[in-house]
This record gives structure tokens, C-alpha cells and sequence, in this order.
């Protein structure tokens, strides 16, 4: 995926977290509808960090495999 993409995805999430995060504030009637945007939450979260993680090892992988591109 190009990184374009990816970010247009990370600033999705993040725009849905916090619209979840806001009607967990102020929007919500019950127990049950709570724990049910908490879950939303969590997912969203875990998700974040998960994309966080892969770039993260994309990175490193092709650190290794490209090695220091600089030249003198």
C-alpha cells in the first residue's frame, strides 16, 4: 500500500475514534449502548496500533534490505 493510503486510513480511524469517544460522552442512553461504544473504542484502538506496528516492520524490513542508502 502506498503511504498515501495509509494515511488517509490512520486520519479515518482517528476521525471515527473521536466522533465514538464524543458520543460516549455526550450521547449515550444506556449501560448497554456504553459498553457497546467502548468495544467500538477498543477495536479502533487496537486497529491504530496495529497499523503502527506494520509500518513499523516494514520499516525495519527494509532497513535490512536496502541498507544505508546515503552517499558521500
Amino acid at each position: 500500500m502506498d503511504p498515501y493510503t495509509i494515511s488517509l486510513v490512520q486520519k479515518m480511524i482517528s476521525r471515527i475514534l473521536e466522533r465514538c469517544k464524543s458520543h460516549a460522552i455526550y450521547g449515550v442512553d444506556s449501560w448497554n449502548e456504553l459498553q457497546y461504544i467502548r468495544g467500538q473504542i477498543r477495536s479502533l484502538e487496537d486497529l491504530q496500533q496495529e497499523i503502527k506496528d506494520l509500518l513499523s516492520k516494514t520499516e525495519n524490513i527494509d532497513e535490512q534490505v536496502h541498507g544505508d542508502t546515503e552517499t558521500d
